[in-house]
């Protein structure tokens, strides 16, 4: 079992997208104080860009779920105009804040990163997106990660911590 991320004494950290998840969706009230060490300077936080794409993906998801019944995800799939603009314009000001929070610096990826994550793939037998999140903790010399995607834990080299 990996250790609470309050057990963290270091002062850098890769924060997977359930991490800001949890935040906008007001899941775990600990994240709030996570962001708040990073925000006084204590922690030195970072996310791939992908960590957005995730994030707005799982969002949008998730203010179709609260909005409409039946599966969210057929909904979005069945009239993706009409969801989108409904609810992005909801969505939007969230991501904005978060891409501006001090000391949380995004690590951009590009088609260099590709041979790490596959090598990530072949190696731990990482799904492609958290094999890209592996290449840009390897990128920014992170390699504590707060997540509770225990298929981090196939990699010797990371120390993850859950919320």
């Amino acid at each position: 079992m990996s250790p609470s991320w309050s057990a963290f004494a270091g002062t850098v950290l890769y924060l997977d997208t359930m991490v800001p998840y949890a935040l906008l969706r007001r899941l775990e009230p600990t994240v709030q104080e996570l962001f708040a060490r990073v925000e006084r300077g204590e922690i030195r936080a970072y996310s791939s860009v992908l960590t957005f794409d995730e994030l707005a993906y799982r969002m949008l998801l998730a203010l179709v779920r609260d909005h409409y019944d039946g599966s969210p995800l057929d909904r979005l799939r069945d009239d993706e105009t009409r969801m989108i603009a409904e609810f992005y314009p909801l969505l939007a000001p969230h991501l904005s804040q978060l891409r501006a929070f001090p000391n949380w610096f995004l690590v951009d990826m590009t088609a260099s990163d590709l041979d790490a994550m596959d090598e990530a793939m072949r190696r731990y037998h990482l799904r492609p997106r958290d094999a890209l999140h592996l290449a840009a903790m390897q990128k920014c010399g992170c390699l504590d990660l707060v997540s509770n995607d225990a298929g981090f834990d196939r990699v010797p080299q990371v120390r993850r911590y859950t919320l």
